[in-house]
């Protein structure tokens, strides 16, 4: 269920929501280099949920076999 959730997540919009998402706390907390972390912090969680799409449609092309 959680898997199939996050295979419906597409990586474009994800970046671009989490990336706003992170300016706005960055830039709230005061941070001077608010753009960079939050770029960052975006390619970083865009990472991770790459990576969790890919083993979960690695295992279940394997429970197709």
């Amino acid at each position: 269920m959680f898997f199939a959730w996050i295979n419906r997540i597409h990586l474009l919009w994800a970046f671009a929501l989490l990336a706003a998402a992170h300016a706005v706390l960055y830039y709230s907390l005061g941070n001077s280099n608010w753009i960079m972390l939050a770029i960052l912090a975006a390619l970083v969680d865009t990472g991770i949920i790459a990576v969790i799409q890919t083993v979960s449609r690695m295992n279940r092309g394997k429970a197709d076999e």
